[in-house]
């Protein structure tokens, strides 16, 4: 993106020296003679006879050049596209944008039926030029994005605090002495996160070393005698409780994933909460395939051979054969992905000590107890699904002692086998790269590991160095101005529809109204433009060269941070993603809609491109998640938040209708699945999301219409064979282009809320009367419709 604040360079010095010196004398005044003179005099007439003719000739040749690019342009419009304008942007932002989407483009865009293949017209030249790189499982033009993104804050962390860095009123030079010492005590914590991890020379000396020692305190809690073949019993229900209670303090997840989040249903408090967990494997699914199993169950062995206590490590294989089995049978109880994401069916507040009731084998009531802060009373918790917790209780009563041991030390491996350096846990990486279709033994570079694990440790500073260096007030005003014209069009939208009932429309609009969008970073908790604000946000914090320990310690203060959250008041401020992720959220608890700074780039968001690129874009991005507010989920929250049936029985009757279109069409959409035959779309795990891509695209067009009523747009070249119109939607499909790995596919079916990307660009462009139009389709009505 260009550095708008950057003063432009008004150079005043010629590029080329003059080649004609003038005769001076010593003194430095002209000693020019007489016949010096009438010479001058003639090259002087000569000289203006030759500047009349060239201005004659160079006049000549631009009115032929116009006539001839007007002529053209006029043509062209005759022949094609009659609103197109005239106007065409040749700067290199321009240049580069077009020249962009035209490699992106298919070949033979001009003969492809855009209403029936657009993802092949506008991403088939995107496939042919880009290959899946070893070490990723898919790769896509928000791929590109992330990999840009990672290569600024790379340069970030490999270079010197930028003293003289001036880009905005928090920038190192325009900071006070004070302030700029702190902000420069911050970048060094960065620094030697980053280098800690770079490091690989002492993280392969040290080993698996680090783990074991975890390990050692998982078997010690939990411990087990030789053979531990005896089945668990109620005495050792305590310590199964406290293990568990071990594992959680240092982030790692076993039976039942517990935090603290606002209450659904009075989004201002925070409240406990618990929600299945237990299994390794992506989803349920994959328990029922043998091979998967089988591999699995082997790689599990090899780690159980040289990580698991010594007096259980012998009986490896069998021990990896029972720690599967207990996860088939939790797989087995586990809640489908879409009941899971639904409100009406996780709400369930029931009483801490009735949870010790529900599982007693687990002892959850213990475990959250252990958790909370000494000052707050755990009297009661959102549990979803309470009969998952009940079964799984009864299936860890029922197995050995060394199989729920094995079984709680595989979860602390899987957890923090990424931080160590040794060939025991190769055969992790092996099988995990195995499942999403990667080479066995690839890896990523390691400063693109190490990139990424500051900016999941100390997130938030990383973030103040990126938008330094990729970010401006002006990108976020054209942001909030994007998103104000969309929220504009939704409720235009609202008004016009006639099966919402008058006072459901009223509350749907004051919703809108409601909804709070941030844009590019947070400016509390923290405010990342402060750097008092940041030390004091990782106070406590102590980073070290151990790449092992700054894990642990990152990792414990973030729970501990989380849970202490208890008892306070909702902090509307926090954001659920760094700066830098090129991605954005709505949350219905706080109807909130969220774009961090990494999605608001080239070629999503752009300042100096013709409106409809970012419009087309991010704008649909925009609408994407402000839709999100009124799809299957998100309708069910009103304007402050709350979870509350606000919408009238016949509303919610004429919703449901129109929702079970998006349900049938995207259910048609399959991938190829492991036996080779096709593999559908779960229509109503990705639902909410469908409607979102549908509702964006239409408010953002609607928006973009209007917006260029008043300033209307420029060509971009080489594109001409596109309306403006067309081209909105070409911007739109170039976000999803993309290619994955077959296993990979797989995988999102089964776990993705998300249509995969070919289904998002045909489902959204099927479902848009816009489009169907723009581009003169047969039929101009959508296929289903709901914003």
């Amino acid at each position: 993106m260009v550095d708008r604040s950057q003063p432009s360079n008004d150079e005043r010095t010629p590029l080329l020296r003059e080649t004609g010196g003038n005769n001076v004398d010593e003194n430095g005044r002209d000693v020019t003679s007489e016949g010096d003179f009438i010479r001058l005099n003639d090259q002087v007439k000569t000289w203006r006879r030759r500047r009349w003719i060239s201005l004659v000739a160079s006049a000549f040749l631009i009115i032929a050049f116009v006539v001839i690019l007007i002529l053209s342009g006029v043509l062209s419009r005759a022949r094609r596209k009659p609103n197109m304008s005239s106007s065409l942007c040749l700067t290199p932002a321009c240049i580069h944008a077009a020249s962009e989407v035209l490699y992106n483009l298919s070949p033979d865009y001009q003969t492809v039926d855009a209403c029936t293949n657009f993802d092949h017209l506008v991403c088939d030249g995107f496939n042919n030029r880009h290959d899946i790189p070893q070490d990723l499982s898919s790769y896509s033009t928000g791929t590109i994005m992330s990999e840009n993104g990672q290569t600024i804050l790379r340069h970030i962390l490999e270079s010197s605090y930028p003293t003289t860095s001036e880009h905005s009123s928090f920038s190192p030079r325009n900071l006070v002495s004070r302030a700029a010492s702190t902000d420069e005590e911050n970048f060094l914590m960065i620094q030697e996160a980053y280098n800690s991890c770079m490091n690989e020379t002492t993280l392969q000396k040290l080993g698996v070393q680090p783990l074991v020692s975890l390990i050692d305190r998982v078997a010690a809690s939990f411990p087990v005698a030789e053979g531990g073949d005896e089945p668990l019993a109620e005495a050792d229900y305590a310590a199964l409780s406290n293990t568990i209670l071990l594992l959680e303090q240092i982030g790692v997840t076993s039976f039942i994933g517990l935090y603290a989040g606002a209450d659904d249903k009075n989004p201002d408090v925070v409240i406990i909460q618990g929600a299945p967990a237990g299994i390794t494997l992506p989803s349920p699914e994959y328990y029922q395939d043998n091979d998967t199993v089988a591999t699995y169950q082997t790689m599990l062995g090899e780690v159980f051979a040289s990580l698991l206590p010594a007096n259980t490590s012998k009986a490896s294989a069998k021990l990896a054969q029972s720690v599967v089995d207990l996860e088939k049978k939790i797989a087995g109880v586990t809640p489908p992905p879409e009941d899971q994401s639904d409100v009406t069916k996780y709400y369930n507040i029931v009483k801490v000590d009735e949870v010790g009731k529900i599982g007693p084998a687990i002892g959850l009531d213990s475990v959250v107890k252990g958790l909370v802060p000494e000052n707050y009373t755990a009297d009661s918790m959102l549990l979803a699904f309470p009969e998952f917790l009940g079964n799984v209780s009864d299936i860890v009563s029922k197995a050995s002692k060394s199989t729920v041991q094995s079984y709680l030390i595989w979860q602390l491996v899987n957890a923090y086998s990424d931080y160590v350096e040794a060939p025991e846990i190769q055969p992790i990486t092996r099988f995990t790269n195995t499942l999403s279709g990667k080479d066995p033994n690839t890896k990523a570079e390691r400063w693109k590991t190490c990139v990424s694990y500051v900016d999941s440790t100390l997130g938030w500073i990383l973030s103040r160095f990126y938008i330094e260096a990729a970010f401006s007030d002006e990108a976020k005003k054209y942001g909030d101005q994007i998103i104000m014209d969309i929220k504009q069009q939704f409720i235009s939208k609202l008004n016009g529809l006639s099966w919402i009932d008058d006072s459901v429309k009223k509350l749907a609009v004051n919703k809108v109204n409601n909804i709070d969008q941030k844009i590019g970073f947070p400016t509390t908790s923290p405010n990342i433009t402060n750097p008092e604000a940041l030390q004091a946000y990782y106070s406590g914090l102590t980073i070290s060269d151990s790449y092992f320990n700054n894990t642990l310690a990152s990792n414990a203060r973030e729970v501990n941070r989380t849970w202490s959250a208890l008892g306070k008041p909702v902090d509307h401020g926090e954001w659920g993603m760094q700066a830098d992720i090129v991605n954005a959220y709505y949350n219905p608890v706080g109807n909130e809609i969220v774009f961090p700074a990494g999605i608001m780039q080239f070629p999503v968001f752009e300042l100096e491109l013709p409106s409809y690129v970012s419009y087309g874009a991010f704008a649909s991005v925009a609408g994407h998640e402000l839709s999100h507010a009124f799809d299957n989920s998100g309708r069910h929250y009103d304007e402050h938040g709350n979870f509350t049936d606000w919408w009238t029985e016949n509303t919610v009757q004429e919703f449901d209708k129109r929702a079970n279109c998006f349900v049938d069409q995207y259910s048609n959409f399959t991938v190829k699945g492991s036996n080779g035959e096709p593999l559908h779309v779960n229509g109503k795990l990705t639902l909410g999301e469908n409607i979102a891509d549908a509702g964006g695209i239409s408010a953002a067009f609607a928006a973009w219409k209007n917006r260029t009523e008043s300033n209307p747009d420029q060509s971009l070249p080489g594109l001409d064979f596109f309306s403006h119109e067309q081209l909105f939607f070409i911007f739109y499909g170039n976000w999803w282009c993309g290619k994955i790995r077959a296993q990979q596919a797989i995988q999102r079916i089964y776990t993705d809320p998300h249509s995969p990307a070919f289904a998002r660009i045909l489902g959204t462009t099927a479902n848009s009367k816009a489009f169907r139009e723009s581009f003169k389709c047969p039929v101009k009505e959508p296929t289903c419709e709901l914003w």
